[in-house]
């Protein structure tokens, strides 16, 4: 837990009510309840009353029982004690009663809905590979509808190893297993794995992810869940491993979602809910999602790192990033922060209205801190920081967006796209449809309003504007654009607009585009932006690989990709390609470094074949290893 945060958000509080002002929820759950259940994994039973004294031994178990009473209009609160529970937990449908229903870990952050399983019996391959039976069906996946194929294989698989805690990396191949990694034989039913140097498998804690949900909240009014920890489920592309269907007045207390295989936690088809001061860290996909959601309040949340396993495939920009909301109504972000995810930080995708963003922190992400994607608006981001990304905010085809009183800093090129703040979408606009009313919009992005940012460069070949609108998509941004009170500035190159055409130009040249913005002035930020950029210290020491696409075409015999590592605390990173077929070589600008930018060339010989092949981009430090699989389009000269 980062305290200044913490510290910071209850100055917040105490600001509010000292103004006599009220703190926005849409969850208002009454916790009055004088009947407590006790779940405790260790000395419980699932035969037992459920008193303090003679606890049950399953949630699931807990659960049923307060169900039943909640159907009597009695409030319950569900109490779990300390441990790690391996179980589905599936809070039903039943009639709506006013009755609460609270399920609280006792400690928070020490109640632990898992699913994974431990698993024991390993026998020793070689001097580094030890393998055991593990029974699990749900390793592959199928690419959900309307979803692109072109990515590596990897990314539908949902198996996961963790050694004391410590993840592996999946590979796809037996002979691909090097320490720190794993690989999982489907005929076989056969878990190999090579744990991190110094481990005695003799006394090691090996989980192995084997349940795609650990809490399911379906149709329930007035409940709440507080303090629990959801981990390691083996969930699917597009799906998350705690969710919230179809239920109301629902409060998302402190809870962490960590390791699960795709989504953290979601919450889809709900109404008047609020989800605060919880954390969703390191999930494969996105940390939390939400869909076709009105009144909701996300207060006091953190969404790092996640999205590594899409990354698996160069996979960054569907549906990952470290907050992803599709369809909402009514919603309101603050107090948010998002770190170094791979994907977007925070993404309003498709059909959102009425959305405000205050005081949001967004920092190294591989795309956009914050991506605004066709959405009718209203949407209003205010009083927020973008930092160190491959966009500070991507705008892409909405309408009726406010962007005031926000800082951007060093965001620059960890993808095709960059800048401060970049304008794109659909050419010629994109109908969509409200999902409510069925009313249809012809969405260009118009009537943006753009007053009292600093946008601010921090090295060469950064843009402080950009954009690849032409023609009538940025004559009716243009025209309709209300900017002023912006302050610009590129310490290295005042020419630092790019506007249609790839025309680059300076202040004046901006204003004389867009006929407007001429209250604002190009000079540095009288406080240093970089104040609001650093991340806090991450609870895994780790590193990152990435690249700029997920397939790379020949073109005269050679191709070239751009690679980035980022180094979270770990040290130096060695690079290394495999898969490239016969007559194809690969070269690294650098082979090894701690952080930085690479560039990887493909050549062709005479000889090579024309095809297409997976290759693999390798970063290994120690026991920590990740890949990076990609499409190569082979054509020799």
């Amino acid at each position: 837990m980062d305290y200044q945060k913490v510290f910071f958000a209850l100055f917040v509080l105490a600001t509010l009510l000292v103004t006599g002002s009220r703190v926005r929820a849409q969850a208002n759950v009454v916790e009055n309840q004088s009947n407590y259940l006790y779940v405790d994994a260790k000395t419980g039973s699932d035969s037992n009353s459920g008193a303090q004294t003679a606890p049950f031994k399953t949630i699931q178990a807990a659960i049923n029982k307060a169900s039943s009473l909640n159907q009597q209009g009695i409030g319950v609160k569900v109490i779990v004690n300390d441990g790690v529970y391996r179980e589905s937990v599936t809070i039903g449908n039943y009639k709506s009663t006013s009755a609460t229903l609270t399920v609280q870990a006792a400690n928070t952050g020490n109640a632990i809905i898992s699913g994974s399983d431990v698993v024991a019996g390993w026998t020793q391959e070689n001097s580094t590979t030890w393998q055991a039976h593990f029974s699990h069906t749900t390793g592959f996946c199928a690419i959900p509808s309307g979803w692109p194929t072109n990515f590596a294989p990897i990314i539908q698989r949902t198996d996961m190893v963790f050694v004391n805690g410590t993840p592996l990396t999946q590979v796809i191949a037996s002979n691909q297993v090097t320490p720190g990694t794993f690989f999982f034989s489907d005929g076989y039913q056969i878990l190999h794995i090579a744990p991190p140097a110094g481990t005695n498998m003799s006394t090691a804690v090996v989980e192995a992810a084997n349940r795609a949900t650990t809490l399911s909240l379906v149709n329930r009014t007035n409940v709440v869940l507080r303090g629990l920890v959801f981990r390691h489920a083996a969930n699917c592309l597009n799906t998350a491993g705690a969710s919230v269907f179809g239920s109301s007045n629902v409060l998302v207390d402190s809870v962490q979602a960590f390791w699960n295989n795709w989504g953290g936690l979601g919450v889809y088809t709900s109404n008047n809910f609020t989800v605060q001061n919880s954390v969703a860290n390191y999930n494969g996909g996105a940390g939390i999602l939400g869909d076709q959601d009105q009144n909701a309040l996300y207060s006091s949340n953190e969404t790092d790192y996640n999205n590594w396993r899409g990354a698996q495939g160069a996979f960054y920009d569907w549906a990952m990033g470290g907050t992803k909301l599709f369809q909402m109504r009514n919603a309101t972000v603050q107090n948010h922060f998002s770190y170094n995810n791979y994907a977007e930080g925070l993404w309003f995708d498709t059909d959102n209205q009425n959305v405000t963003v205050n005081n949001a922190t967004l920092v190294g992400n591989v795309m956009a801190g914050l991506q605004i994607e066709r959405d009718e608006g209203p949407v209003t981001v205010q009083n927020s920081h973008f930092c160190t990304s491959g966009q500070g905010i991507n705008v892409l085809t909405t309408a009726k967006l406010t962007v005031q009183n926000n800082t951007f800093y060093n965001n620059s090129g960890t993808n095709k796209y960059q800048a401060e703040i970049f304008i794109g979408g659909q050419a010629g606009g994109k109908i969509i449809n409200d999902y409510i009313t069925g009313q249809a919009y012809d969405l260009f992005t118009t009537g943006m309003v753009l007053n009292g940012n600093t946008f601010q460069n921090a090295s060469s070949g950064q843009l402080v504007f950009g954009t690849y609108l032409t023609g009538t998509d940025w004559t009716q941004f243009a025209s309709t654009l209300n900017a002023g009170n912006n302050t610009w500035y590129d310490p290295v190159n005042a020419n630092s607009f790019k506007i249609p055409n790839g025309k680059i130009v300076n202040l004046a040249g901006w204003q004389s585009a867009v006929q407007n913005d001429y209250s604002s002035v190009w000079q540095q930020a009288a406080t240093s932006p970089a104040n609001y950029c650093t991340a806090p210290t991450p609870s895994l020491s780790d590193f990152r690989v990435t690249v700029d696409s997920n397939s790379y075409a020949m073109s005269t015999a050679k191709a070239v990709a751009a690679v980035r590592v980022d180094s979270f605390g770990y040290g130096t990173v060695n690079l290394q390609v495999s898969g490239l077929p016969s007559g194809v070589t690969a070269s690294l600008s650098q082979s090894s470094l701690v952080s930085g930018a690479v560039t990887l060339t493909f050549t062709a010989a005479s000889t090579a074949k024309t095809q297409t092949v997976p290759v693999t981009l390798w970063g290994i430090s120690g026991s920590r290893v990740h890949s990076v699989t990609f499409y190569l389009s082979v054509r020799a000269t």
